[in-house]
C-alpha cells in the first residue's frame, strides 16, 4: 500500500468513525438519553433512589453553571446541563442549623423556631426522611457540619445516621484561622468513602441517602484541585473544585453498581459566604445575596439533551416538596414551600405543565444575631424578597433598613434608601408582618434548649462558630 492509499485508508476511518460516534453519543456518564416527558412518570417508578447532597457554604455564583468564568465545577455544571437548574434561587438563613430546619421542615425560620445554637427540633416534627422511610426506602444520612447533629433532632426517620471515620489525611491546602478551635478532623473524602461503601451494600435495596460535605465551608481542598490561587477567595474556588470531585467519585459508584439510571441526584446549600461585599466575611452575620443566593440542582435518572432551566425565584423551603413530588409521595404538612414540579414540566412544554398562580410571592429569610450568645436578648434581622426588590429590616439594638433593585443591582452595591428619593415601604412592613403572622406548626411548642456539654462545643467550634 502506497503512501496515497494509507492516508485515503485512514481518512475513510475517521470519516466512518465519526459517523458511528454522532449516532453512539458518547456521554460523560452511563445514564440513558431521556425526553421531559418521562419526568412525569417517575412518580410512578417502584425502583427510584433519592441522593441529597448538600454542600456546606456554597454560593451558586461560584459555580460555572450560574455563570462563573473559573472551572471550579465540571461535575456539577454537567448536571445542571442534563437535569434541572433553579438559577435564582435563595436560602432561608445564613447560619447553617436555621436554614436546615427550613430545608427539611419546608417551613420558614420564624415558623420553626429554631433560631439559636441550642435549638432543636422536637420528635413530633416530621421530616422528610421519615416520610421516604414510611414508603419503604432505606434512609441514611452522613453528615460532618455539628449543627446538624443527632443532638439537634435531625436525625430523624434516618435508621443509619452517623459522622463519618476519620480517614487518611490528603496533604490538605486549607484557609489558615487565628481561631485555635477552627480545624475539623478529616475530609469530605471520609464522607465520599461512607457513601460509596453504602452504595455497594446496600444496591439491591431503594434507598434515600443524605451526604452534607464540609470543605467549601472549611476552605479546603488538596492540591491537585489547588490551580485557582492563594487568596481567601481563591481557596474557595479551589474547595469548590475538590468538592466537585467527591462528587464525581459518588457518581462513578453509581456507575459502577448500576444505580444511575433509577437514583434522583438533588444537590443544594444551606447558605453561601461573604468576602467583603459588605464589610463581612464567612456567614452567619447579615443575609445579604452572597450568604444566601445558593444553588439547586436536579440530576434525573436519564439526561436531557437540553437542560431544564427555572427563572424564577425558588427557595431552600421548595426544595422538598418538588423531590417528593417527584417520588410520588406527600410533601410536609405546613409547608412554606411548594413543589415546583408544574413549573419544571412546564418550562420544558410538557402537557400537564403549568405556571404558579398569585406570583410573585414575597421569599424570606431570617438571622438572629445573637444566635450564639445564651444569655443575649434576641436580635431578628429579616430579609423579604418582593419580585426583583429586596428589602431587609434589623430588629433589637441593631435597626436599620435597606433595600436593593435586583434588576439593576444583583450585587446589591446600592442602597436605595441611603440616597435617592423617599420610597414607600409599606407593602414590604406589611410583608414581614405577614410572616410574623404566620401559623406554628403544632410541634412549634415543643423546640426546646438543648444543654452542649464541652464536647459538644469544642466540636462546634472546630467549624469556625463562637458560642458563649
Amino acid at each position: 500500500m502506497n503512501r496515497r492509499t494509507l492516508v485515503y485508508a485512514m481518512l475513510a476511518i475517521l470519516l466512518v468513525a465519526g459517523f458511528f460516534l454522532t449516532q453512539f453519543r458518547i456521554r460523560p456518564d452511563e445514564r440513558p438519553l431521556g425526553k421531559p416527558e418521562e419526568i412525569l412518570g417517575l412518580a410512578q417508578r417502584t425502583d427510584l433512589n433519592v441522593i441529597f447532597i448538600l454542600v456546606d457554604t456554597l454560593r451558586a455564583d461560584r459555580l460555572g453553571a450560574y455563570g462563573y468564568e473559573r472551572p471550579t465545577s465540571p461535575t456539577l455544571d454537567h448536571l445542571a446541563n442534563t437535569g434541572v437548574r433553579f438559577s435564582n434561587h435563595l436560602s432561608q438563613s445564613s447560619w447553617t442549623k436555621t436554614s436546615m430546619a427550613s430545608i427539611w421542615t419546608s417551613m420558614y425560620p420564624n415558623r420553626t423556631g429554631i433560631l439559636r445554637f441550642d435549638h432543636a427540633i422536637p420528635d413530633s416534627a416530621v421530616l422528610p426522611a421519615e416520610i421516604l422511610k414510611d414508603a419503604g426506602f432505606l434512609t441514611a444520612g452522613i453528615w460532618r457540619n455539628g449543627w446538624v447533629a443527632p443532638t439537634f433532632g435531625f436525625e430523624q426517620g434516618f435508621e443509619v445516621y452517623h459522622r463519618p471515620e476519620i480517614g487518611a489525611p490528603i496533604g490538605s491546602i486549607r484557609r489558615e484561622s487565628k481561631n485555635p478551635y477552627a480545624k475539623l478532623a478529616g475530609s469530605d473524602v471520609d464522607a465520599t468513602d461512607g457513601a460509596v461503601e453504602f452504595l455497594r451494600t446496600n444496591k439491591t435495596d431503594r434507598f434515600f441517602l443524605y451526604i452534607h460535605f464540609m470543605d467549601a465551608h472549611q476552605y479546603l481542598s488538596d492540591e491537585e484541585s489547588a490551580q485557582f490561587g492563594t487568596s481567601y477567595s481563591d481557596l474557595y474556588d479551589n474547595s469548590i473544585h475538590w468538592t466537585d470531585r467527591q462528587i464525581k467519585t459518588l457518581l462513578g459508584a453509581l456507575d459502577e453498581h448500576g444505580l444511575r439510571e433509577k437514583t434522583i441526584l438533588v444537590i443544594a446549600s444551606d447558605h453561601g459566604e461573604a468576602f467583603q461585599e459588605h464589610g463581612n466575611e464567612g456567614h452567619a452575620k447579615d443575609l445579604h445575596r452572597e450568604v444566601v443566593y445558593t444553588p439547586w440542582i436536579i440530576s434525573l435518572p436519564f439526561s436531557l439533551e437540553q437542560g431544564i432551566v427555572i427563572d424564577a425565584m425558588t427557595e431552600n423551603v421548595d426544595v422538598w416538596p418538588t423531590v417528593l413530588d417527584l417520588v410520588g409521595e406527600p410533601g410536609p404538612d405546613g409547608a412554606d414551600g411548594r413543589s415546583r414540579l408544574p413549573e419544571i414540566l412546564a418550562v420544558a412544554g410538557v402537557e400537564g405543565g403549568s405556571e404558579p398562580v398569585g406570583l410573585p410571592r414575597p421569599s424570606y429569610a431570617q438571622l438572629d444575631r445573637t444566635w450564639g450568645k445564651a444569655d443575649a436578648e434576641a436580635e431578628p434581622l429579616i430579609a423579604v424578597t418582593l419580585g426583583k426588590r429586596r428589602f431587609m429590616r434589623g430588629f433589637g439594638k441593631h435597626v436599620g433598613v435597606k433595600l436593593y433593585d435586583m434588576a439593576e443591582d444583583p450585587r446589591e452595591e446600592k442602597n436605595l434608601l441611603a440616597e435617592g428619593p423617599p420610597v414607600d415601604l409599606r407593602e414590604f412592613d406589611a410583608a414581614i408582618d405577614a410572616y410574623y403572622a404566620m401559623p406554628e406548626p403544632a410541634w412549634r411548642k415543643e423546640v426546646e434548649k438543648v444543654e452542649l456539654d464541652d464536647m459538644q462545643k469544642g466540636q462546634l467550634r472546630a467549624i469556625g462558630y463562637s458560642i458563649e
